[in-house]
């Protein structure tokens, strides 16, 4: 029925947004972790860029 799904929407699409957020964090940190290991096993990561403090 019309209230069932409109009950499940109003209850659901106020976290989703908060879940969304949560997996691309995690996507993009494994994403990360990926190409920077496989760039230290292809000898391609500059270590001291790598480990430069921040200018800001």
């Amino acid at each position: 029925t019309p209230e069932h799904t409109a009950l499940v929407i109003g209850f659901i699409f106020p976290f989703d947004r908060l879940l969304d957020m949560m997996r691309t964090v995690t996507n993009v940190t494994g994403d990360t972790a990926v190409a920077t290991a496989v760039a230290k096993w292809e000898g391609e990561l500059d270590e001291d860029v790598f480990r430069q403090k921040p200018l800001s």
